[in-house]
């Protein structure tokens, strides 16, 4: 029987056999492209790292109060050094959060940043809300500029829709300040409550002055400087809306 199939022709047909496919074009270009990040993700990213890092510390500094509370009761010498030790690991918490871009945001800096927020997405709103319908013709095809009619359509639509997207860009750029102030407030509250404890545990020590083993000056002198050290620290944490970091990049504190 006569075959009506012509057989495929091979560029390099000494070199292949009957069990070699031959890959077409398309399936050399398939390949899945991976995107690099960026530098400036890349940056965001260990800023985030290291916030995560920070906020770490603090929580463990913040599930030892019990021990120091216990310690309070018994050894009021030996507490007295946790709260030297306790004090110098909440500094280096703050520390590393603000070398990652930390901010120690006031109320009066959040309040602002949200009115900001809440004002461009109202405007964001506003301008998508104003945007013509995409001019086309009768049949739903898009409008050919044909005529000054058809032009002055597309162009009123085009700089519209250009405005809403730049008023959109903006507040989802407002947003993620906000989200990145939340986060900053809510780190820094945590330090000052375990500060917080750490002043009551030096009150409960000082008050107790009959306790067996009470401390010595040096442990009132280490233990003092732990804590200036620390609140020094917090006063000098700087101020205002933070900067947002890129999309992947997040933070829990």
């Amino acid at each position: 029987m006569i075959s009506l199939t012509a057989p495929a022709a091979s560029p390099y047909p000494a070199l292949r056999t009957l069990r070699d496919p031959v890959p077409s074009p398309t399936a050399r270009d398939e390949t899945p492209r991976v995107a690099l990040p960026s530098l400036s993700e890349m940056r965001d990213a260990q800023k985030a790292q290291k916030k995560a890092m920070a906020a770490k510390k603090v929580q463990a500094v913040r599930e030892r109060m019990d021990a120091l509370k216990l310690l309070v009761r018994i050894d009021q010498k030996s507490a007295l050094k946790m709260t030297a030790e306790l004090a110098k690991e909440l500094k280096s918490a703050v520390t590393d959060y603000v070398e990652a871009g930390g901010k120690n945001v006031t109320d009066g800096d959040m309040a602002m940043i949200r009115k900001q927020a809440s004002e461009a997405r109202d405007a964001a709103d506003t301008a998508a809300d104003g945007v013509p319908a995409a001019p086309v013709e009768a049949d739903g095809a898009p409008a050919a500029a044909v005529d000054a009619d058809a032009r002055r359509a597309q162009q009123a639509y085009a700089v519209a829709a250009e405005f809403a997207q730049g008023q959109d860009h903006r507040a989802d750029r407002l947003e993620a300040v906000e989200s990145a102030a939340v986060a900053d407030r809510g780190f820094f509250e945590q330090v000052k409550l375990a500060l917080g404890e750490l002043k009551k545990a030096r009150e409960d020590i000082k008050a107790d002055w009959a306790h067996t083993r009470k401390p010595g000056q040096k442990d009132w002198d280490a233990s003092d400087q732990a804590m200036a050290e620390l609140e020094q620290a917090l006063d000098f944490a700087p101020t205002g809306a933070p900067e947002p970091l890129s999309s992947g990049a997040s933070v829990k504190a």
